[in-house]
């Protein structure tokens, strides 16, 4: 079984594509044009691992709501494997594990739980703030390969590594060829922009993520947006110490609706 949907799918669509190899196991290409520095980005890995936990589950009545990966090894450009475990199918949430490798190397392990929609007695949410009508920045950074794959518009008060900025880098975001946003992309976007702290830290730096934690928090498609329409998305660092830092993200839809949030811890190299 392969993801890629019918018709002429979205560049987006084909490379985080899987192949269904029977028994819970997928196949995929990491693919060049996702570097980073010297990998692949994480976010677009666990994308990958997203859509394959989910053609596992196979149930389009239940949609990912939170995604935890952990990154154990750098991934190469070339094949790698999935093995997806479904540890348990309950009435509203379905639990499940993978695993990603490329022969004898674990690259990552994750766990995911997919979900019916569900009511809620109460319901409050950020809205969306007030910056994201604040036009970006003209001045765009030199950025690795991996950003040709999205159209941004980005926001962020210093020069990278110039150490005069706060720790926040924000902007509005979609994938290259519109596509209509589902929990796929949302992920991916949990880790597209450049990291937070770059605006504050003094010189370059590495910032490779040890985990991720995506948490979906509204049903897609959201009725309110077109495949040309961006997102918001805002990514904040609090705390950088002993060689490492964290990360806050949340990313809303232009009527201000919140569809995702994320945390991820990264070594400060």
């Amino acid at each position: 079984m392969n993801s890629v949907p019918s018709g002429d799918p979205s560049r987006f669509d084909r490379d985080t594509a899987v192949l269904g190899m029977g028994g819970g196991v997928y196949s995929t290409e990491l693919l060049e044009g996702w570097n980073i520095v010297d990998g692949p980005n994480g976010g677009y890995v666990a994308a990958i691992i997203a859509r394959a936990i989910g053609c596992e589950i196979a149930d389009p009545t239940r949609t990912l709501r939170s995604l935890t990966v952990h990154f154990l090894a750098r991934p190469r450009f070339e094949t790698a494997t999935i093995d997806v475990t479904i540890e348990r199918t309950g009435r509203s949430v379905s639990s499940a594990s993978a695993t990603m490798r490329q022969g004898d190397r674990l690259l990552c392990t994750a766990l995911a739980a997919f979900s019916v929609p569900l009511e809620s007695p109460h319901s409050w949410a950020m809205g969306l703030p007030a910056e994201a009508n604040r036009a970006g920045n003209d001045d765009r950074p030199e950025l690795p390969p991996a950003a040709d794959n999205w159209m941004t518009d980005l926001q962020y008060d210093a020069p990278f590594f110039s150490g005069r900025g706060t720790a926040r880098v924000a902007g509005w975001i979609r994938t290259l060829d519109p596509r209509p946003l589902d929990t796929i992309a949302l992920v991916a976007i949990s880790d597209a922009l450049p990291p937070a702290p770059f605006p504050r830290v003094d010189a370059p730096m590495m910032v490779p993520t040890i985990d991720l934690t995506v948490h979906i928090r509204a049903d897609l498609p959201h009725p309110t947006m077109t495949a040309d329409d961006s997102v918001f998305a805002e990514f904040v660092t609090n705390h950088l110490a002993g060689g490492f830092n964290d990360e806050d993200g949340f990313v809303w839809a232009p009527d201000g609706t919140l569809l995702a949030q994320s945390r991820q811890l990264a070594i400060a190299r």
